[in-house]
């Protein structure tokens, strides 16, 4: 069959790919104790906020910075970089005075420096078998922060814990699926509330709630299976698309539409494993984490109002008169280029959104299993969306017209409904949109809906469009009826 020929190629395709990314074994670097750097750092800051002198703390911190440098540099050159300029920052706030500018400055000094120790820089920590300690770790600092009300060292650390989501997300996901869910909407939360002095303290017991749910998770061990869930879990929504439109395809008849179909799922996951390959090979998965955010975010609002006029489209044609009547008022391809067009747009963004996650996910499994296990869930993963495909392809074709069209349009009007919601939550965690908590809103972790008006109007505009659609629709299927009989009469 060749849904599940295509579907054994782009298996072939990702074990290669994933195994090819697969990291050396590195050797560990001696660890660098910047404990002493950190105590100095703490009280500057601490002097800044009481008006007093920092300087003899900073002269203190430079000093080991001098000793240390080269060390620094060798287990990671990025963060000897990034740790540079921040004290050129940090001593040109204090040279001119400004107070204000230099807690964040010096405040920024330390997050870096916390995140090298973290591993974060691929720094002494890294060779250690956990990231998500190392994720922990930083949890931790945000909390002693926000205990000690430096609000705006907290609110730095938050944007930063954002950021670096991606790089331990893989490790959460394939253990918990609501452990990932409310993690990630817990970051969002906390990022409102310290943006707003009224609403600070309500941050610290979030924080303190994602350590203790994560806390568990870090000392796992990663087997064949944990690999499999993730193209499951991933692509179970994007195959839902794929299928629906491919059903269409075969009961309009139209070859053509099959291959605009599969040329948009085949560019998508050529784009995901580019990408994958770039992460792993030019890029840490760290630094990716805001452009993946995006991704996931306009992706998902774009799928989401292509999705609204697709199951719009399904639930017009579920008359069968109707029906009939586009197919013979159309050319041998049953569609028109334009909706093939569409549709294979439609088809590379589902897998485009879905993908993305996907392989950013199992490369942070990577280094964490043997590669045999690894390849080993790949293929058991990738092979049970051939299966679930297989069925849903041949029960959409044996399913009568109508309620294929029914079904199918229920379905894509709830994948536009959830795509909305997780889309502008991910712009939230991007920056791109302001992150809000409203306590008047409900959060429904599986439908997507989150407690901020940015992602629940537009859902509720959606809900509404499609209860409009189905009444409108309903009212001319009875019209039709109306006007059959009175003729028959």
């Amino acid at each position: 069959m060749k849904f599940g020929r295509c579907i054994g190629a782009f298996i072939l395709i990702c074990l290669i790919a994933m195994l090819s990314m697969y990291p050396l074994p590195a050797h560990a670097e001696k660890a660098i104790d910047v404990s002493p750097a950190l105590k100095d750092l703490n009280h500057a800051i601490t002097a800044l906020q009481n008006n007093k002198s920092a300087e003899a703390d900073f002269s203190s911190f430079k000093k080991w910075w001098q000793n240390n440098k080269t060390a620094v540099s060798k287990s990671s050159l990025d963060a000897s970089i990034q740790l540079s300029q921040d004290i050129s920052s940090a001593s040109l706030d204090l040279l001119n005075g400004d107070r204000t500018e230099a807690i964040k400055s010096v405040g920024a000094l330390r997050q870096t420096l916390q995140d090298y120790q973290s591993g974060l820089y691929g720094g002494a920590a890294k060779s250690g078998h956990h990231s998500l300690s190392s994720y922990i770790t930083e949890l931790g600092n945000a909390k002693q922060s926000m205990s000690q009300k430096d609000w705006v060292t907290a609110a730095s650390q938050v944007k930063q814990l954002q950021q670096d989501w991606l790089s331990v997300e893989g490790d959460v996901v394939s253990q918990s699926q609501s452990i990932y869910t409310e993690s990630e909407k817990d970051l969002v939360m906390m990022d409102a509330y310290l943006a707003d002095s009224k609403t600070r303290t309500k941050a610290l017991p979030l924080v303190d709630e994602m350590i203790t749910s994560l806390k568990p998770l870090a000392s796992a061990n990663y087997g064949m299976w944990d690999a499999a869930l993730i193209p499951i879990r991933e692509g179970l929504e994007a195959l839902l698309v794929i299928g629906a439109l491919l059903t269409f395809a075969r009961k309009a008849n139209s070859k053509p539409a099959k291959v605009w179909i599969w040329s948009g799922t085949s560019l998508a996951v050529i784009v995901c494993l580019a990408v994958g390959a770039l992460v792993s090979f030019l890029l840490s998965v760290a630094a990716f984490g805001n452009n993946n955010s995006l991704i996931n975010g306009w992706s998902g609002v774009v799928a989401s109002l292509m999705l609204l006029y697709v199951g719009y489209w399904l639930h017009r044609n579920a008359d069968i008169k109707r029906w009939n009547a586009f197919i013979k008022s159309k050319t041998s391809q049953a569609i028109s280029k334009r909706k093939m067009i569409s549709f294979a747009v439609l088809a590379f963004i589902a897998v485009l959104r879905e993908g993305m996650e996907t392989v950013i996910f199992l490369i942070g499994m990577a280094g964490r299993m043997p590669y045999t296990q690894l390849a080993t869930g790949i293929a058991v993963g990738f092979g049970v969306l051939v299966v679930i495909g297989f069925l849903m392809l041949k029960l959409g074709v044996l399913l009568p017209l109508r309620p294929f069209f029914m079904i199918s349009s229920f379905v894509i009007f709830y994948l536009c409904f959830k795509f909305m919601g997780s889309g502008i939550h991910s712009l939230q965690m991007a920056g791109v949109l302001p992150s809000t908590v409203s306590e008047a809103l409900p959060s429904i972790n599986s439908l997507s809906i989150f407690p901020s008006w940015y992602s629940t109007v537009p859902q509720a505009i959606c809900l509404l469009l499609f209860i409009f659609i189905i009444l409108k629709e309903q009212q001319t299927a009875l019209s039709h009826k109306t006007q059959t009989h009175a003729k028959e009469a």
